[in-house]
């Protein structure tokens, strides 16, 4: 169900939570993807991009299988 006042796509909310699992599972990229950095690159807060990864925002998007893209 898609919902009127929203920022993100369902693709963006599934990329947001994939960069988050690659920010905690990789050291190294643990900088890279801060989440103030995804919060950025998407254009919304530091706040919505932590909602969505615990799991507050956007609960109806599913939580799909991100495989690594790179």
């Amino acid at each position: 169900m898609a919902r009127g006042n929203r920022k993100l796509t369902n693709e963006q909310v599934d990329e947001i939570r994939c960069l988050e699992r690659k920010r905690a599972h990789h050291a190294g990229l643990a900088n890279l993807y801060k989440r103030e950095n995804i919060a950025k690159q998407f254009g919304v807060s530091y706040s919505v991009v932590t909602s969505i990864v615990e799991g507050y925002a956007y609960k109806d998007v599913p939580d799909k299988y991100c495989a690594d893209k790179e």
